[in-house]
């Protein structure tokens, strides 16, 4: 375990640099409300508190009563780049025990290609975890959505155009960006059908709002 989060460390400094190289996937998460995990082992809160921050959060520490508590929040979208499907799957269940919500499009096969296994991995085996819920029967629901030519938002605020950019990214959006006249301009599109899957019809229903309301194009899979 401790070998496996040391690995994502590494990436996460990568990431934080802007330096993966080759990324093919992208997940965008938030945690509004302040988060606060228990550790009866200070070096895993330790660790847990490093990754917190390369993340960009706000984070501290504090030990009592024999044990230590780690406090952490990320109030705005941000995202993070990945190689694969795989890694990007592996921090998608990380980022979810951790508390935060997430964003990550799947291409419209993706069912197909992961039954087929991630390097190796047979996801065709167990229900695999995507977004905090189980892939069995009835469990899912998908939010389809694509938007075939460009879009482009006007921002007035560098904190819209950061958060807007993480969101985009995580629905696997293409992008562009220009500033001009005291503002930002954000294009985007996403000229294939792609889908995010969440566990409840409410969550659904709220991301297919949001989604109409930028532009895209949405349908709805109970």
């Amino acid at each position: 375990m401790l070998r496996q989060v040391s690995k994502l460390l590494c990436f996460v400094a990568l990431a934080s640099v802007g330096s993966v190289a080759a990324a093919e996937e992208s997940i965008a998460f938030c945690l509004p409300q302040w988060k606060e995990m228990h550790f009866d082992d200070a070096n895993k809160a330790q660790q847990h508190l490093a990754t917190v921050q390369k993340l960009g959060c706000e984070a501290k520490i504090d030990s009592h009563g024999g044990h230590t508590d780690v406090v952490y929040r990320s109030p705005k979208w941000r995202s993070m780049e990945l190689a694969n499907d795989q890694l990007a799957h592996q921090w998608e269940s990380w980022l979810k025990k951790a508390g935060f919500e997430t964003l990550h499009g799947h291409a419209a096969d993706h069912g197909e290609n992961a039954n087929a296994g991630h390097e190796g991995h047979n996801h065709a085996a167990h229900d695999h975890d995507h977004i905090g819920h189980s892939h069995a029967a009835g469990h899912a629901e998908e939010v389809n959505y694509r938007i075939a030519g460009w879009k482009t938002l006007h921002l007035e605020y560098q904190e819209q155009l950061a958060e807007l950019t993480a969101m985009l990214k995580g629905l696997g959006c293409e992008l562009k960006t220009s500033q001009h006249s005291g503002h930002a301009d954000l294009s985007f599109r996403c000229p294939q059908w792609r889908h995010i899957e969440v566990g409840s019809h409410e969550v659904a229903t709220t991301w297919e709002q949001w989604l109409a309301k930028t532009g895209f194009e949405v349908k709805h899979s109970h």
